[in-house]
């Protein structure tokens, strides 16, 4: 800026027929020149290229004008809790260092239009809407000080706070919202975005923190931004609720269909069938029903056989076989387990008879029927029912997460723009 002072100077006088004269400015250093200093300066300098930006001009009655241009940091206590969408009243204060009002007096020359060129100004982060005038005294325990003071109103400018932190988390809350859609079960999906939207927001939250200064008070960007980390995490905390209430739902299923598998079981053997029924559980969850059949007739007929020491003895072995590579199956839609490889036959050599190889229906102790009957055993798969519709959880948060993201929006603009018309209409001018 350029501070120019006007001060007269009795001892200056000359004649008029010299006119006015514009001096170096070096020659200030030889001359009364008043103290003048910014009260509230941090930091300032006097440019020098290509030398001092000085100016000295005298005028035939005595009177002075002397400019200079500097560039000062001044500092400006700023009340932050409306942060971005706030106004500072901030001054820029002008004093006599050492004399008193009793020595010195100061005044703005023309009035209100000493000050020129704030329309031109244009600064990064605000805009300059008004600025006034003051004049008035300070006291210290020294005395009473003139001083003068341009106090002007800033508005922060907050389009680059809309790009650079509400824009991304209003995308990043949205993008949280999107494993709402997506199948309960892919747990590595949305458990990998729930976590990536949750770091991002807090990335974009450390950034807006380091940008400001240490205060304890929250600022309206802070409100948003944790709300908006809220719903992010809100979203990964609500696939959580869906995943323990699907597995819960699943687990519940299971025991019906393992009670209604035990019953039928004990039906059957009331029933007095030439049938036995086992039940096994697979880790999927669903359940195998086996059914052993005895054929008596066939029974009858290798009852009648006796094996001979050293001779050969068949049995009838079954092998387990997956279930997708079954390729015979009865008109009902029960699987068959067919006999091994091996066409059924464990042969072996002993003197005496040998069970270790052979089934426990036909070791000793088992009933004669049983021990030398053939068998077939039918296999029959209950499934449990999968849960193919979207989990009711998730069909609640695909309207209450955006319709409460909306009302917060809403509620949050209309309470700061209102903040900002009110505050300017009952701002006072620092005095």
């Amino acid at each position: 800026m350029y501070l120019r002072q006007h001060w007269k100077d009795e001892r200056l006088r000359y004649d008029s027929r010299l006119g006015n004269l514009s001096l170096d400015g070096r020659l200030a250093d030889v001359i009364w020149v008043p103290d003048t200093y910014l009260a509230n300066d941090k930091n300032s300098f006097v440019h020098d290229v290509t030398v001092k930006n000085r100016l000295l001009q005298l005028h035939c009655d005595g009177s002075v004008i002397y400019g200079m241009r500097i560039t000062t940091v001044a500092s400006c206590m700023m009340d932050l809790r409306h942060y971005p969408m706030d106004q500072q009243n901030c001054t820029l204060e002008v004093e006599s260092y050492g004399y008193t009002l009793s020595e010195i007096s100061y005044s703005w020359q023309f009035g209100g239009k000493s000050v020129v060129g704030m329309e031109n100004i244009k600064i990064a982060q605000f805009t300059i809407t008004e600025w006034k005038l003051i004049s008035r005294l300070q006291n210290f325990s020294t005395g009473s000080y003139p001083r003068l003071s341009m106090s002007f109103l800033l508005k922060r400018n907050i389009g680059y706070f809309v790009l650079q932190t509400y824009l991304p988390s209003i995308l990043l809350t949205i993008l949280s919202w999107v494993s709402f859609w997506i199948n309960h079960e892919a747990t590595s999906a949305r458990v990998a975005l729930g976590i990536t939207t949750v770091l991002t927001m807090t990335t974009i939250s450390t950034s807006v923190r380091q940008s400001l200064p240490r205060i304890s008070y929250i600022k309206s960007i802070d409100i948003y931004v944790v709300t908006c980390f809220g719903f992010v995490f809100s979203a990964l905390l609500e696939y959580a609720i869906v995943n323990f209430n699907y597995w819960s739902h699943h687990k519940r299923k299971a025991r019906e269909a393992l009670k209604s598998v035990t019953a039928n079981n004990n039906v059957d053997g009331d029933n007095g069938n030439n049938s036995t029924l086992r039940t096994r559980r697979f880790r999927d969850g669903t359940y195998q029903q086996v059914k052993m059949q005895y054929n008596t007739n066939i029974g009858q007929r290798l009852s009648q056989r006796a094996p001979d020491n050293g001779d050969e003895t068949e049995a009838m072995v079954t092998e387990e076989i997956p279930m997708n590579r079954l390729n015979g199956l009865e008109g009902d839609g029960h699987v068959v387990r067919k006999p091994s490889c091996t066409g059924g036959k464990v042969r072996r050599r002993s003197s005496g008879t040998n069970y270790r190889h052979t089934p426990p229906w036909f070791g000793p102790g088992s009933s004669g029927r049983a021990r030398n009957s053939t068998f077939r055993r039918r296999t029959m798969r209950v499934r449990l029912p999968a849960v193919r519709n979207v989990n009711i959880v998730d069909t609640y948060a695909r309207i209450l997460f955006p319709s409460l993201f909306i009302i917060f929006n809403i509620v949050y603009w209309s309470v700061y723009l209102l903040w900002q018309q009110q505050w300017k209409n009952n701002q006072t001018w620092t005095e």
